[in-house]
């Protein structure tokens, strides 16, 4: 027996081995140059969701479920006072109807604001991501889009426009409605535009703001920031948070966007169905893990080779064959977002041409710097505007060329396939047949042995089989006879604790009677 198992296993081996020389052969992807691999940071958290991303590179640090959606609750302000920056001066004076003021939930963030006050967007912008005012975001959407849904279709196309793909919003302030969601990398990304965004912080990084005066606070109401972590009178301060914003509903749970900074660098950390307070120490975490365990280093030269990007924009028809490589730059420095003491060895960049509608008006391609296929630093390509985008006419291809170009792609694939799928196949027919060959060998190999035993004790193969077949009945038998006993065993001591209760009710009855 041991001699025959270890054919099998030779046989299975030789058979893999065979399949995976053929798929080298045939797949040039298999033959990749390996290179020590990077530490990426972990850490626990107790969100359901969280990211820390690099508010200058783009790199996410870390991530837990981040693209699942989740319920965003007033952390959905920051995108409400993005779009209204986008279309307000800050000047601009709100008036405040009894829609505005009263289609809320009851009892939820306000800033004391009445039907009919006037305050400026800056006023208002306040309120909304100091004090969370539901009453501002709803003012400041009809204010803007002349009514919240048509605000939030202004929400949507943001959104879109900053790269966010799995997020809907209904409402400027987050109140619950299942069809308004996001996901934690793509509130990241709005917290990024934010982060960029000088008004936006300018009025976020405030720790209080004295309101103009209204009909039920004529001399002024002074709201203050209710980020725990960027106030210094709570146990959750950190001096690295320059702004934030909260948000709580039942079916949010606790969420948090947070944006740090700390020698020279900036990141946004977010986290979504949380718990208080585990939403600040969750923040605490990632902005620990982003600042003290990864670090930004300068772009290597050769990783960034202007020539060779050239050719490469020149032969996917990006630009014009007369582009020459000092055409093309990158507006800003290169950093890459590496674990803390790494090489840049063995990074890989991709360049991305579907760019998003916020990209400069020069982009021709995004690049993307890659570590594990992890994307460490993002950076876009812009040309000078004497270079030409190609163009490639539909009539240039002939048919011809596109059939025979069709037709070599379709054999290559059809004859990789058909040999592959040989490959495999065939090593499991031949593992098939052999497994079934080797199990009615054995079963006649035992059948042989039994008809020995049979003759050494005179024995019959029907008496052989009656004598099991008694045994199986007698071992029924006892299973039967255990499961009743315990069926029995079980009743009595229901019934013992039935007589017990009643026992204990009739004396409760009686020194109830006696106190009566």
């Amino acid at each position: 027996m041991t001699t025959r198992k270890h054919g099998l296993w030779r046989f299975v081996t030789s058979i893999v081995t065979l399949t995976i020389i053929i798929f080298s052969i045939l797949s040039p992807l298999t033959a990749t140059i390996t290179y020590a691999a990077w530490n990426f940071p972990y850490t626990e958290l107790n969100a359901e969701a969280g990211i820390v991303m690099d508010a200058d590179t783009g790199a996410i640090l870390f991530q837990k479920n981040a693209e699942i959606p989740e319920y965003p609750a007033s952390i959905t302000k920051v995108l409400t006072a993005l779009v209204v920056l986008d279309n307000c001066q800050l000047t601009d004076l709100v008036t405040f109807s009894h829609d505005d003021v009263y289609n809320v939930d009851s009892g939820s963030s306000n800033a004391q604001i009445e039907e009919g006050d006037v305050l400026t967007v800056e006023d208002c912008l306040y309120a909304l991501l100091l004090k969370s005012a539901n009453e501002a975001a709803n003012a400041l959407a009809c204010h803007v889009a002349g009514s919240r849904e048509a605000f939030a279709e202004l929400m949507n196309e943001k959104a879109r426009e900053l790269g966010c793909t799995s997020s809907h919003f209904t409402n400027p302030s987050g109140l619950f409605d299942e069809n308004h969601y996001t996901t934690a990398h793509d509130m990241a990304l709005i917290g990024i535009e934010a982060m960029h965004n000088e008004a936006f912080m300018s009025i976020d990084s405030a720790l209080s703001h004295k309101l103009a005066g209204t009909t039920r606070n004529p001399g002024g109401l002074t709201v203050y920031m209710e980020h725990k972590m960027h106030r210094d009178d709570t146990k959750f301060s950190d001096s690295r948070v320059v702004a934030g914003k909260t948000g709580y509903t039942k079916d949010a749970g606790n969420t948090l966007i947070t944006m740090a900074s700390s020698n020279g660098r900036n990141l946004v950390a977010v986290v979504l169905k949380d718990k208080n307070p585990g939403h600040y120490t969750d923040t605490k975490a990632l902005l620990d893990l982003g600042f003290n365990t990864t670090e930004n280093q300068p772009v290597d030269s050769g990783l960034f080779n202007t020539e060779d990007i050239k050719n490469r924009l020149v032969a996917d028809t990006i630009v014009d064959s007369n582009c020459q490589a000092a055409d093309l730059s990158v507006k800003k420095d290169m950093y890459v977002s590496l674990p803390t003491g790494s090489t840049q060895e063995g990074l890989t960049y991709t360049l991305n041409y579907n760019l998003l509608k916020s990209a400069p008006t020069n982009t021709v391609a995004e690049i993307l710097y890659q570590a594990d296929g992890i994307t460490v630093g993002r950076y876009y390509i812009e040309k000078e505007p004497t270079v030409a985008i190609a163009t490639l006419p539909e009539e240039s291809i002939s048919e011809e060329e596109k059939t025979v170009a069709v037709a070599v792609t379709s054999v290559s694939v059809i004859v990789i396939a058909a040999v592959v799928g040989f490959a495999i196949f065939g090593s499991g027919a031949v593992i098939g047949i052999k497994n079934v060959h080797d199990q009615h060998s054995l079963e006649r190999h035992m059948k042989a042995r039994r008809t020995e035993r049979l003759k050494d004790i005179d024995m019959t193969e029907d008496e052989f089989m009656q004598v099991l077949e008694a045994r199986r009945n007698a071992r029924t038998r006892s299973q039967n006879h255990q499961s009743s006993v315990k069926r029995s065993t079980h009743m009595s001591q229901e019934m013992k604790q039935s007589v017990k209760l009643a026992k204990r009710r009739n004396i409760s009855r009686g020194r109830k009677e006696q106190r009566q």
